[in-house]
Order: C-alpha cells, then sequence, then structure tokens
C-alpha cells in the first residue's frame, strides 16, 4: 500500500522516509481521512461523468452539509498520476465533485479528503462513474459518456459491465445511444427515450427513419401511452393466428386510433399489452357502460364511480 506524507503530500518509501522532510513518523495511506486545502484541488469536468457542476445543482447539498456537516469525504488523487494534470494544484478530484462545489459555496477553506495514490486512468474513472450510479442518480448520456471513455481506455462491453457490476445489455445500449444523432440523444437525457426504445432506434437504417420514430414517441407521450415501440414492423403472415409481440400490438393500437379513433378497443390492446392497469381499464369499462345507459359494476370496488 503507497504511503504519502502528511505535510507534503509526497509518497514515502517503505522506512516512512519522505524525500522533502526526511522521515515521517505517522504515514496516511488511501483510507486516511485528511483536510486538505480547498485551492489545491481542481475539479476536472471532462473527467467527471457527470460534467461541470454548477452551483444550482448543488443548493440540496449545500443546505444539508450546513445543518448535518459533510457526511462522507471526497476522494482525490495526486497529480502524480493524471496524465495531463492541471498546473498550480496538488490534487484532482476523482470522486465528490458535487461535495467539492458545496464547499466551495459554503466558503470553507479545507475538505476532508481521502487521497488515493497509484491510481490509473481507468481505475479512476470506474470510480468516478461507480460512486455516481450509487448515489444521485445520473442522466442516460451522462452514464454513456462515461462508459464511453472507458472503452476508449481499451475495456470491452463484459469488462465494464463486470467492474460496474451491471449487465452487458445495460452497457451496450448507452453505446449505442452515443452512435445516435446528439438531437435524439438531447429526448433521451430529458428522460423522453426508455432502454428499449433507444435499442430500437439504433436498429432504424436512417437518421430520418429515426427522428420519426422520435416524434411518434412523443405524439404518444402527449396521449398518455406508455412504452410505444417504434421497431420495423414485421413481415410475417398477417392471416396466421399467433400470439403477437408488444411492438405488434402497439402498432395495432396506433392504427386503429388513426383510422377510426382511440376508444374502449384500443384500451382493451394497451391493457394487454401491458400499457395500462385492470383498474384503470375496468374505470373505462364503467364510463363505456354509462355512456351505453347499462348497469355495470366493476369488480374492483375501489375503482372510482
Amino acid at each position: 500500500m503507497c504511503k504519502i506524507c502528511p505535510l507534503c503530500f509526497s509518497v514515502v518509501d517503505n522506512n516512512n522516509c519522505c524525500l522533502v522532510h526526511g522521515e515521517v513518523s505517522h504515514p496516511i495511506n488511501e483510507y486516511s481521512v485528511i483536510a486538505v486545502e480547498m485551492d489545491r484541488i481542481y475539479s476536472d469536468g471532462n473527467f467527471n461523468c457527470r460534467g461541470n457542476i454548477l452551483p444550482i445543482d448543488v443548493m440540496d447539498l449545500v443546505n444539508d452539509i450546513r445543518e448535518h456537516k459533510l457526511q462522507f469525504p471526497i476522494a482525490i488523487q495526486p497529480v502524480a498520476d493524471v496524465a495531463n494534470p492541471k498546473e498550480g494544484f496538488d490534487f484532482r478530484i476523482v470522486a465528490g465533485h458535487r461535495r467539492f462545489q458545496a464547499y466551495r459555496i459554503l466558503k470553507n477553506i479545507k475538505i476532508p479528503a481521502m487521497i488515493k495514490v497509484g491510481l490509473g486512468e481507468i481505475q479512476a474513472r470506474l470510480l468516478n462513474l461507480g460512486e455516481n450510479l450509487k448515489r444521485k442518480a445520473l442522466n442516460i448520456v451522462q452514464e454513456a459518456r462515461a462508459v464511453e471513455h472507458l472503452r476508449q481506455l481499451g475495456m470491452n462491453r463484459r469488462q465494464v459491465s463486470e467492474k460496474l457490476g451491471v449487465s452487458g445489455s445495460w452497457v451496450q445500449v448507452r453505446f449505442n445511444l452515443l452512435d445516435l444523432p446528439t438531437e435524439i440523444q438531447d429526448e433521451a437525457a430529458a428522460g423522453l427515450l426508455n432502454q428499449y426504445q433507444i435499442k430500437e432506434l439504433y436498429s432504424l437504417p436512417t437518421k430520418e427513419t429515426q427522428f420519426e420514430a422520435v416524434k411518434k414517441i412523443k405524439m404518444a407521450k402527449l396521449r398518455g401511452v406508455k412504452g410505444i415501440s417504434v421497431a420495423k414492423a414485421s413481415k410475417d403472415d398477417p392471416f396466421k393466428k399467433k400470439r403477437q409481440q408488444k411492438n405488434v400490438v402497439q402498432e395495432m393500437i396506433e392504427h386503429m386510433g388513426n383510422t377510426i379513433g382511440f376508444g374502449l378497443y384500443t384500451r382493451a390492446l394497451a391493457w394487454a399489452n401491458g400499457e395500462i392497469s385492470s383498474a384503470e381499464l375496468y374505470f373505462d369499462i364503467k364510463r363505456h357502460a354509462e355512456e351505453l345507459n347499462i348497469d355495470y359494476v366493476s369488480p374492483i370496488p375501489t375503482v372510482l364511480t
């Protein structure tokens, strides 16, 4: 385990000897928490998977720290371990960019930190992404850019999934997302697209069909339809009876709605497709029965009248 001098943060040898200060009686290892001057640390927005942290993004954390103090120290690494360090600083933040920004707002001079010595770039990025995945949720584009950095550093999908403890498909969807147009990535970051839709959009042959599919998803959401599929239509025999796939049922809902209008029939298909609950469908049946002057009692007593 590498140890560092608590005075100058230089690495000390096995005899606890610092080249600057000589023998050090109590060197600190990477699990020691010490207070480090804020002006010795730099926050790299290109390294952080969240990008640059704005003051408005951490006001809730500022209030929490003001009331309860900092619960977890940040993690930093000496600039000697960074490939392209920023001049004038001794450390780069590995994890804790939001906490660091909150401490800036509170005008603190020092911040509790653990110094991670000897981290390679891949290890540092895995630590940064792993902590952010466990804490406040990233949007899917931030996740995608983070795993893309790992791919550029030579890690494949299986390696990334094993190191982060996620599935291979989770990683692949994020790789696929970055191959889509920037405008579609923005829609994904805003929460418009789910992972299945991203996979389907990636499979479409042109940007034009991708943009048209996103438009279709947005229109469906405005009508309250969730989980719409935009996969290419199947060329199965239309006269063959079989259990239909979810995307095929969704296409039939859209076809019926666009030709004869949406109604109880399309709601029933949406229920069969898992888009609405049984309670919602019973409510629709009751309302339709009232329009036809038919007495109807819902099998779910809690359904509103």
